[in-house]
């Protein structure tokens, strides 16, 4: 199954919520990466909550290293950001941790956690106010 993936940007929680199913390549990923900073709504110093449970990660660390490379291009639209990684096989955890070693050049803080409801207590305030868990089941369901 190839990649599928949505997002949405919640511009009142300085939020960038993304949901993935499938089998992640780090083509498909970079160019997901390129339409949403296309998107009018994005800001660059908003905070990430990226869902990869239902994503097998097809990828080296060499594919990892390639895709660090893709975002250090794009410091200049990248801000300091927070980035909440949740994973829940150890594919996606290793993955991610590879990530998070690599990234020392870019601003952000990333942590890798289980659930959503933990990663959006480190992301947020405020984090279940309004319907926040409701718009993370749509997206889910919407893949």
């Amino acid at each position: 199954m190839s990649l599928k993936s949505t997002y949405k940007i919640l511009p009142k929680y300085k939020l960038l919520i993304e949901y993935h199913k499938g089998i992640l390549e780090t083509n498909s990923y970079i160019e997901f990466k390129r339409k949403l900073t296309e998107d009018s709504l994005f800001d660059s110093n908003m905070n990430y909550f990226i869902n990869f449970q239902e994503v097998k990660f097809n990828v080296t660390p060499e594919d990892i290293e390639e895709f660090v490379s893709f975002m250090n291009s794009k410091k200049e639209i990248l801000g300091k950001r927070r980035l909440a990684l949740i994973t829940n096989t150890p594919n996606q955890v290793v993955s991610t941790t590879i990530y998070k070693s690599l990234k020392s050049d870019l601003l952000q803080d990333v942590e890798i956690f289980s659930t959503n409801q933990e990663a959006l207590k480190w992301l947020l305030k405020n984090p279940f106010q309004d319907n926040l868990i409701e718009i993370l089941s749509e997206m889910e369901k919407s893949l």
